[in-house]
């Protein structure tokens, strides 16, 4: 069965009613690694071994963060920066080639404000092209976006309704 890690990063996870959701319906999932980087890593001294250890032992990376000024948080680019590494993870280096990336990302904004006549002027494909060109480079599959938008106006049963369907997700990445 494929293997699943959910690399979070969100430095306040404990004031994120959508991510700290998320992570819940994440956690008992068989074959669902759940790795909190903001917990691991709180000094920023990444272990590059044991991270790319960790990923090659899965078939599917998926990347939840908040979305922050039209990227990820600081620390999710550092594991990118020192995890993917030439050698490893392209160039002669093959660690990623047919694993499978999904972004789960929440927007405190409307779904609205990302479209090219709302506030941002762009969509949400055309910010996360970053993320698709890496999966690209790396020979990963790109998976379609879990987008969460306006995430400050959700009621209980949407934040519960967003639960089930990220539980129903990984379930499906594993089968």
């Amino acid at each position: 069965m494929p293997q699943v890690l959910v690399l979070i990063n969100h430095p306040n996870l404990s004031h994120s009613r959508i991510n700290s959701s998320l992570k819940s319906a994440a956690l008992d999932i068989e074959n669902v690694t759940v790795h909190h980087l903001d917990e691991v890593y709180a000094t920023r001294d990444i272990d590059v071994d044991n991270e790319q250890q960790l990923v090659a032992a899965h078939d599917v990376l998926v990347f939840q963060f908040p979305w922050y000024w039209y990227s990820t948080p600081a620390l999710l680019k550092q594991w990118q920066d020192e995890v993917l590494t030439k050698g490893w993870a392209y160039g002669s280096g093959k660690a990623l080639i047919g694993k499978k990336l999904l972004v789960v990302v929440s927007t405190g904004g409307s779904a609205d404000s990302y479209s090219p006549d709302g506030q941002h002027g762009v969509t949400m494909d055309e910010l996360l092209l970053p993320i698709a060109t890496t999966a690209k480079v790396l020979g990963m599959e790109l998976l379609p976006p879990f987008i969460t938008h306006g995430v400050r106006h959700l009621s209980d049963e949407e934040l519960n309704e967003l639960a089930n369907t990220y539980s129903a997700t990984l379930k499906e990445l594993t089968q």
